[in-house]
């Protein structure tokens, strides 16, 4: 009987914390057009979140990876410290360059996710996170958030321990029923390797927005999406080299 008790008192724990869980996942599919046609699908994943613990994993090669494992401590309102997988404090625009969270097919750097410690603190507007891990590695990132004439704009600076150094700008806002996105990264210790993007989402398009990038290679990619709905989005993009790529991704 006291062994029944303990399986019941189990499944009610579980079922507690399970249905405290958040969860929600997307999986795409891309398709090259050149001269030849391709498919492939370019990110499978699932993320499951509870009050201060994260855990997401994706579908690669037919093995399943665990991109981000940790929890987190609010030390205060301001003041957060994070422990496990997670990513590293390195330029604003990061989110892993999931689809669903992409406006681009591409994205223009990689992105890391490393374990160790981390520390971020915000308080009037400014943000300041610092990461170590493995063999001594270190990345940290200061940054300002302002909304000035209808725009929200961040900036910031990165640095890590393999000597890189970032400055990046984003910025959104709307004007005259047109919606904007804009961001900018430079890389000072890349002989001054650049990258530019933009989003533009005008009202009357019903879902529809254009894009356009630029980097210091003097590649110029372009293209156009679609919201379908609060789920799926398409999106095309036209590189330098003639191959158009269209993706769609779908949330839950």
């Amino acid at each position: 009987m006291s062994c029944l008790k303990s399986i019941l008192a189990s499944l009610v724990l579980a079922t507690s914390l399970f249905a405290q869980t958040a969860i929600s996942g997307q999986f795409s599919t891309d398709i090259t057009i050149g001269d030849n046609t391709g498919f492939g699908s370019p990110y499978t994943g699932l993320a499951l979140a509870g009050e201060d613990w994260d855990l997401s994993l994706n579908l690669l090669d037919g093995n399943v990876n665990v991109e981000e494992a940790k929890y987190n401590f609010a030390i205060s309102d301001a003041i957060t410290v994070t422990f496990g997988s997670q990513a590293e404090p390195y330029g604003i625009a990061w989110g892993l360059h999931r689809p669903a969270g992409n406006s681009f097919v591409s994205s223009p750097r990689d992105h890391n996710i490393s374990n160790g410690a981390g520390i971020a603190a915000n308080a009037y507007g400014v943000g300041v996170d610092a990461f170590y891990g493995d063999d001594s590695y270190w990345a940290a990132r200061a940054s300002y958030g302002v909304s000035l004439l209808g725009m929200d704009a961040d900036i910031g600076l990165s640095v890590n321990g393999d000597d890189a150094q970032l400055v990046d700008v984003s910025n959104k806002g709307t004007a005259g029923g047109i919606s904007h996105e804009t961001s900018f990264e430079y890389d000072l210790a890349n002989d001054g390797a650049y990258w530019l993007r933009g989003v533009i989402t005008p009202d009357f398009a019903k879902g529809a927005y254009g894009l356009i990038g630029y980097n210091s290679d003097e590649e110029v990619l372009y293209g156009v999406g679609y919201n379908y709905n609060d789920n799926m989005k398409l999106a095309t993009e036209l590189s330098g080299d003639g191959d158009t790529v269209i993706r769609v991704s779908y949330t839950f």
